[in-house]
């Protein structure tokens, strides 16, 4: 009886558990609810910023497990972030198309699939992401870094532009979140 009502208390408590549950509200409301829906989940997005400084549309959001742990300035946007596994973005990374007239940026706009990330792929802090494009599992991008093209080959990634530095990284940013599904 008291564990469902400990674990929403938790999910309130607990910032990047909050921010899950947000955009998991904002996202129901988005595709579930006529007429208001729309205009409730904008508001919330909007406290999002308000509250945390994560601009983003909840709508375009399709991550399996997203980690925001330190959620300062962050730019998702209403691009399309989407991935079947875990992904962990740091404090002030930014999500930026190419260019509005990019005919595979509008493609995959209008898809709200711009961003295709594979299952543990963390972007450090302050790092630049410029789409279209996909990043495959097991990735790691250290801060202060620009990736402006796709990555398809596992590795710790650094520099402006990124480039593979390292091998296989570990998952110790993402082991806490939930599994993909098989």
């Amino acid at each position: 009886m008291l564990q469902p009502l400990k674990n929403v208390v938790l999910a309130v408590w607990m910032v990047e558990r909050f921010i899950r549950l947000h955009i998991a509200v904002s996202r129901w409301l988005w595709f579930n609810v006529p007429v208001i829906g729309h205009a409730a989940s904008l508001l919330l997005d909007r406290v999002l910023l308000w509250v945390y400084g994560i601009d983003l549309m909840s709508s375009a959001v399709r991550v399996h497990t997203l980690s925001i742990s330190h959620p300062v300035g962050i730019l998702l946007g209403g691009n399309g972030i989407v991935s079947r596994g875990r992904v962990a973005i740091m404090a002030g990374v930014k999500f930026v198309g190419r260019s509005p007239s990019d005919p595979e940026y509008l493609r995959r706009h209008a898809e709200r699939r711009v961003f295709d990330f594979g299952d543990n792929v963390v972007i450090g802090a302050n790092s630049v992401v410029v789409g279209p494009l996909d990043i495959c599992d097991n990735v790691v991008v250290g801060a202060m870094s620009l990736v402006n093209r796709s990555i398809s080959e596992p590795g710790v990634y650094v520099g402006v532009p990124v480039r593979r530095v390292k091998g296989e990284p570990g998952d110790e940013w993402v082991a806490h979140l939930a599994p993909p599904a098989p």
